[in-house]
């Protein structure tokens, strides 16, 4: 997520074996600093008096989250654009693809449907070395237990929403109390109002995600999550993802959008990536 507007942008990348290239997921999430939010005065003389405290709006947020259905299998179109940037984050290298994305439990797929590089003002088209290497992932897949499968997905940042969701939403009742969790106020989003929910694990690791939310003050609908790895792992100089979610006529929550951005520094090279992933069209399987 790029240059901060009104507080917008911030979950889960994955870096393509073999091509080096980096996308997003789904959950799985925008990648940009986490500056102090814009707030709206006009949002705040709203809702300051009637927003819960910590501790109320988590449990409330909780019992929204239990009430979606269970997504198990869903198939969407996804499109991609992923940034190869330079030290002053310019992109020096764009990587664009149309998809069909396709979870089945576990199993997660893509229908690469068109693909380009665009690097020094030149644009190739790979959507037949994409496809093959969507092809080779799957039938790996095929040959995998489940138990593999969902390793495999996590060594590559490839997660589904449900496989996440602790991990992205830990406000049941049996995660909630690993965060700290603090009531920053109100601010805009695309227009509308809405509070801000900042939550820091007690585990200090690479494994525990921590950020703020924004909830929607009426449904406490967790609309956006901004959010970065509670400890980073030597390498990582940055890790910030933003994800935006959706809630289907028929109650599933989805994501809509996820931004990440991730600066990888070793001895004599840095990698520094953006990457923008939007869903659309959703069926549920």
């Amino acid at each position: 997520m790029l240059e901060r507007r009104k507080h917008t942008r911030s979950t889960f990348y994955d870096r393509g074996r073999g091509s080096g290239r980096v996308a997003v997921f789904s959950l799985l999430i925008s990648l940009f600093a986490l500056p102090a939010p814009v707030r709206s005065s006009s949002a705040a003389a709203r809702f300051s008096a009637q927003t819960p405290d910590a501790a109320g709006l988590v449990a409330k947020i909780g019992e929204r989250l239990a009430s979606h259905p269970k997504l198990d299998s869903w198939q969407a179109r996804a499109n991609s654009t992923t940034f190869q940037m330079n030290s002053d984050w310019k992109p020096k290298k764009t990587a664009t693809a149309e998809k069909i994305v396709t979870v089945d439990g576990g199993r997660w797929s893509e229908e690469i449907l068109n693909a380009s590089e665009t690097e020094d003002g030149k644009t190739r088209d790979v959507t037949k070395k994409l496809q093959e290497e969507a092809r080779d992932r799957a039938e790996k897949q095929d040959r995998q237990t489940p138990d593999e499968r969902k390793n495999e997905q996590q060594s590559r940042g490839r997660r589904s929403l449900d496989m996440t969701r602790d991990e992205v939403l830990p406000f049941g009742p049996d995660k909630r109390s690993g965060y700290d969790f603090t009531v920053k106020g109100t601010a805009d989003l695309d227009g509308a109002p809405v509070i801000l929910l900042q939550s820091r694990s007690h585990i200090r690791s690479k494994e525990k995600l921590e950020g703020v939310y924004y909830i929607h003050p009426e449904t406490f609908e967790v609309l956006r999550a901004e959010l970065t790895l509670a400890k980073k792992p030597g390498p990582l100089k940055r890790m910030e993802m933003e994800v935006d979610f959706l809630v289907l006529p028929e109650g599933y929550q989805v994501m809509k959008k996820a931004v990440i951005r991730i600066h990888v520094g070793i001895i004599v090279k840095n990698i520094r990536v953006e990457a923008v992933e939007t869903y659309s069209d959703y069926v549920v399987r």
